[in-house]
């Protein structure tokens, strides 16, 4: 059900609380990919978290004599993809664990518009001039823990966005873990 979700929306959050194995599962989706000749990267979400961090933003670069400049760095986010665009025939997963614990609105930017309108491209923050689109073998994968935030919470644009699939204690699979162990 999980690859079916991912495979239609290319973008999936697994939900729940505590201990039922959201990160444990998207780390092995992840794992699974790489054994397929795909690529995985997972980066965690927290308040301090930036849309520099994620996407591209200025670094200060201290350079022999003191002095000190500012460069363009690309984020996770720009570096899985600029992989999945060199190589177009195997999928590459960017996890993200904890999504709910950053500032998603202001971390993701403009990724907003391209997780729904997939085949259009936009203008970048910081790259004027640039464009960017995501790949269609990019898929993002979050984790979002039911205890920090209530899904209801969640921003419409995000579940707008995202299929949500719950990982539950009353409910399978989580449900009959422990009777099998």
């Amino acid at each position: 059900r999980l690859f079916g979700l991912l495979d239609e929306k290319k973008q999936l959050i697994l939900y729940g609380p505590p201990g039922t194995g959201k990160t444990f599962i998207a780390q092995h989706v992840g794992e699974h990919l790489k054994a397929h000749g795909g690529a995985s990267r997972l980066v965690q979400f927290h308040p301090s978290y930036t849309y520099e961090d994620f996407f591209e933003g200025y670094r200060p670069k201290h350079h022999d004599g003191g002095t000190l400049s500012f460069e363009l760095v690309h984020g996770a986010l720009r570096e899985i993809a600029a992989q999945a665009v060199a190589n177009p025939g195997s999928p590459h997963l960017l996890v993200i664990d904890e999504i709910n614990r950053g500032n998603i609105a202001k971390i993701f930017g403009e990724l907003y518009f391209l997780l729904e309108y997939r085949d259009h491209a936009v203008q970048l923050q910081y790259s004027r001039g640039e464009e960017f689109r995501l790949p269609s073998n990019l898929y993002v994968l979050g984790t979002m823990n039911t205890a920090d935030r209530s899904i209801a919470l969640v921003d419409s644009a995000l579940r707008r966005r995202f299929y949500f699939l719950g990982l539950i204690p009353t409910r399978n699979p989580v449900g009959r873990v422990l009777k099998e162990w």
